[in-house]
């Protein structure tokens, strides 16, 4: 291709831009409803509504025991590595889970 060719290249030369169909109505007023009273943290707000805090903090800490016996027996630093980096991920998220249940408490006391 000569020099001038590309300097005018675009993507949008080559691709036109489609338009997609909204879908139907009842699922998507309904989506729209949920999106409406959800802060934008499904899961989390799921979990805060329908488990217990010993459910919650019971399977973190299986996943915590699953990932230090994943570090050990790692055979890579890279994977040492990987592991070290999702524990410290799973214990941020045990304290904000712990956090959010202390706050809902004393909501709950309050009202």
């Amino acid at each position: 291709m000569s020099k001038k060719k590309l300097e005018s290249f675009k993507i949008g030369d080559t691709r036109k831009p489609g338009i997609s169909q909204p879908k139907a109505g009842q699922e998507t007023s309904r989506q729209a409803a949920s999106e409406a009273a959800s802060l934008g943290f499904r899961r989390i707000e799921t979990i805060l509504e329908n488990d217990e805090v010993g459910t919650v903090s019971a399977s973190l800490n299986q996943l915590l025991q699953s990932l230090e016996s994943l570090e050990r027996k790692a055979g890579t630093n890279k994977d040492k590595v990987a592991a070290k980096r999702a524990i410290v991920a799973v214990e941020r998220t045990a304290d904000l889970l712990d956090y959010l249940f202390q706050t809902k408490a004393q909501m709950a006391e309050s009202t």
